[in-house]
């Protein structure tokens, strides 16, 4: 079994610095959100060894992009495997009780 390279990308580094911020300042909780984000980011980078282990999401045209969901706490981590580069690409960190499609369709303009 290969192990792949982790690649956060900007978007999904966003993701995570908002949940942070929010955990922190709206939640008034900043030692949680430093080891939320700290348990989140372990999560991902088991995909190193784990990234075929999820499947692919139904949805369109993310389906058709070859973008996969794991769930890490309470959040949906998005990500690509690019196989034939051995790497893992992280693309988006969303509350799972979010309407994840919707939300990728107002970001992206999909």
């Amino acid at each position: 079994m290969p192990e792949y390279e982790v690649i956060i990308t900007p978007d999904a580094e966003a993701d995570l610095e908002e949940i942070g911020d929010y955990i922190a300042f709206k939640l008034h909780e900043p030692e949680i959100a430093v080891r939320y984000l700290r348990d989140i980011r372990e999560e991902i980078e088991t995909l190193s060894t784990r990234a075929k282990h999820f499947r692919l999401v139904d949805e369109e045209p993310w389906h058709s992009r070859g973008q996969r969901r794991m769930n890490a706490k309470s959040f949906a981590v998005l990500y690509i495997l690019i196989e034939d580069e051995e790497i893992v690409s992280v693309q988006n960190v969303i509350y799972q009780k979010r309407d994840i499609p919707r939300v990728l369709k107002e970001r992206y303009g999909i």
